[in-house]
C-alpha cells in the first residue's frame, strides 16, 4: 500500500503565497497612486495659466511653462485645470477645443478665474490678457498704471501687494526677477517685439471648503499677457 503524502500544508503555503502577491501588488499600486498625485501636485504648483490671443474676440486658455513651450493637454492636466472657469466674471464654457488650449470668446482685456482643489491646498489660477484697462478685478491681478505702460500694480484683494516677487517671460525665452516696491508696483522694460507674459503668486493661511472638501490654505497664481508691437 504506496503512503499518502498530506496536501494541506503545501495549499497552505500555496495560499499564503497568492495573498503575499496580492498585498504586494496592492503596495505596488497605492505607491504608484500616491507617486502619480505627488507629481501632479507640485506639476500644479509650479505650472500656471495664461491667456494668449486667437483672432478677433477670442481667447484661448493654456496651462504649463510659458518659457519652456510647455503647453499641457486638454485631456491630461489641462482638463484638470481649466474645468468650470470664469471668463470676465461670468461661468462660460470654451468656444472650441483644441490639443492643448480651451477657446473663448471675448473682447478687450480679458480675464479668467479657476480654482482647483490640491489636496489641501486651494490654488486660485488668475490670467488676464491685454494692459490697457488700469482696473483690477481678479482677486491677485497685475495691470497697468496706465494704458499700454511698462509699470504695473500687483494688488490682492483690491490692495496693492508689496515686496513680491514678479517673473517676467519675454519674447526670446528670456526670464527676469521684479519686485514690487510699497506700493505694488514694479516697471519693466520690454526691448523685444512679441509677446511678453508677467507671473505671480501670493500664499495666504486660511481655513475654507470647495466643492464640500477642505483646504487649508490657498496659493493665488496670477499672470499677464501682452504683445509689444514692432
Amino acid at each position: 500500500m504506496s503512503a499518502i503524502v498530506p496536501t494541506s500544508g503545501r495549499a497552505s503555503g500555496t495560499r499564503r503565497d497568492n495573498i503575499s502577491k496580492k498585498e504586494g501588488n496592492m503596495r505596488i499600486i497605492k505607491s504608484v497612486a500616491a507617486l502619480a498625485l505627488l507629481g501632479w501636485t507640485t506639476m500644479a504648483s509650479a505650472h500656471f495659466v495664461w491667456l494668449e490671443p486667437a483672432g478677433e474676440n477670442k481667447v484661448r486658455a493654456y496651462f504649463g511653462e510659458w518659457a519652456d513651450d510647455q503647453r499641457e493637454k486638454t485631456e491630461g492636466f489641462l482638463g484638470k485645470v481649466v474645468v468650470e472657469p470664469s471668463v470676465n466674471g461670468k461661468k462660460v464654457k470654451p468656444s472650441a477645443t483644441g490639443a492643448d488650449y480651451f477657446e473663448f470668446e471675448a473682447r478687450g482685456d480679458t480675464r479668467l478665474g479657476q480654482p482647483v482643489l490640491f489636496k489641501e491646498t486651494l490654488v486660485d489660477y488668475n490670467a488676464r490678457l491685454g494692459r490697457t484697462d488700469t482696473k483690477a478685478l481678479l482677486p491677485l491681478e497685475i495691470a497697468p498704471t496706465a494704458a499700454g505702460g511698462n509699470t504695473f500694480v500687483l494688488t490682492f484683494e483690491g490692495k496693492p501687494l508689496a515686496k513680491t516677487e514678479v517673473t517676467v517671460f519675454g519674447p526670446p525665452k528670456w526670464m527676469k526677477q521684479f519686485h514690487t516696491d510699497e506700493a505694488g508696483k514694479f516697471t519693466i522694460e520690454t526691448p523685444w517685439a512679441g509677446q511678453y507674459v508677467l507671473e505671480a503668486g501670493h500664499t495666504v493661511e486660511k481655513n475654507g471648503q470647495h466643492d464640500g472638501k477642505p483646504f487649508t490654505k490657498t496659493r493665488f497664481v496670477t499672470t499677464l499677457t501682452f504683445e509689444r508691437a514692432k
